[in-house]
């Protein structure tokens, strides 16, 4: 009776330690797919801080001197499946003029082209960054859709001009080397104050690789990311990516 228990006891050991040893081997080999699902799944890093690179360092300080070209896609919208059909309606179809809108905001497709209530709420929030960062901003330029334009007024105080080139491919039927040659003379004809930005307020996919002499990757942006562009001897390069407002403002709390 006694050796039977102590096997029992030594064999119930046995099964604990290979449990155990079993689950923390599982732990160490996959400890970084563990991290990911935990930042997937809430939202939020929660095994590191941040850093910025070095490359976003210099950046984000280099265009507070100005003289870049700076486009941002604008801030959140609904998402909408359909949206080209609505954006062509006020980007094309009304008698204000070319490179004029619709003014959506008073029309019946409101909803379906301007900014959702989290995305007025974005776009004021990075005005009031751009503020206390003290970006200086030369001259505003903006698509003629509504989500664009009401990013302009919320986030860089305003719009000086429209432009129905800078409204995103979707509602348009047209080649892509055509499209391609219209946008590198678009940003080329844009005016750049060596003292200040000039800001673009689009879309994602407008800005594309083919537009740079320095892209061979495709390239896309979140809602209030934004590229710094260059201008040199007549051509045009793309030289660094916020992909999200975000990566750009935090470069700026420190603690």
């Amino acid at each position: 009776m006694f050796f039977q228990k102590f096997w029992v006891k030594l064999i119930y050991v046995f099964l604990l330690t290979v449990i155990f040893s079993s689950s923390t081997l599982y732990l160490y080999v996959n400890q970084s797919l563990i991290k990911d699902r935990l930042t997937n799944f809430t939202g939020v890093n929660l095994t590191a801080g941040y850093e910025a690179s070095d490359e976003d360092l210099f950046w984000a300080k280099e265009i507070l001197n100005g003289g870049y070209i700076l486009h941002f896609r604008h801030a959140e919208r609904d998402k909408w499946i359909d949206v080209q059909m609505y954006d062509a309606l006020e980007s094309d179809l009304h008698n204000n003029g070319l490179d004029k809108s619709r003014i959506a905001e008073n029309d019946y497709f409101a909803q379906a082209v301007c900014l959702n209530s989290r995305g007025k709420i974005q776009a004021q929030a990075m005005g009031e960054h751009l503020i206390q960062i003290g970006l200086p901003i030369s001259y505003v330029v903006s698509s003629v859709s509504c989500r664009s334009r009401q990013t302009s007024e919320l986030a860089f105080g305003g719009y000086n001009a429209l432009s129905r080139q800078l409204v995103h491919v979707g509602p348009y039927n047209e080649l892509h080397a055509a499209r391609v040659d219209n946008l590198k003379k678009f940003y080329k004809s844009l005016p750049i104050n060596a003292d200040g930005n000039t800001i673009v307020s689009s879309h994602n996919g407008v800005a594309v690789k083919d537009m740079f002499e320095n892209v061979r990757h495709s390239i896309d942006l979140e809602e209030g990311g934004f590229y710094v562009i260059s201008r040199r001897n007549g051509k045009l390069y793309l030289e660094h990516e916020f992909h999200n407002f975000v990566d750009f403002m935090r470069i700026f709390y420190i603690r």
